[in-house]
């Protein structure tokens, strides 16, 4: 392939990403990331099965995104360690994201 190709294929998905992202965004998935020193995780909840007008609905999804926050931030499970002041950042971060995303769908589902 050309550099020019390479070129015009990299713009290209430069403008797709962003739209996948919202595309999958505006479904029933809440997405949780994590930032830990330079590598950043995401994984997607889905809360397509939950009822999000009631409260039990919430809270199971908020259990599903505290599980999903530990997990790209690196918590291993049965660890006896501490959790560090950057792991506990990252998953304070991840959840204030993710609280935002699934208030914002329980608003349109309610």
């Amino acid at each position: 392939m050309t550099k020019k190709t390479l070129v015009a294929m990299a713009a290209t998905l430069a403008l797709a990403l962003p739209g996948m992202a919202i595309a999958g965004n505006s479904s029933n998935e809440v997405v949780v990331d994590g930032t830990t020193g330079l590598t950043t995780r995401t994984i997607a909840v889905s809360v397509a099965d939950l009822n999000l007008a009631s409260n039990n609905g919430l809270r199971r999804a908020d259990y599903r995104i505290s599980r999903a926050a530990k997990q790209v931030c690196g918590w291993v499970n049965g660890s006896i360690l501490p959790a560090t002041p950057d792991y506990r950042d990252c998953v304070g971060s991840a959840l204030d994201g993710a609280r935002s995303d699934l208030n914002a769908l329980a608003q349109r589902q309610g």
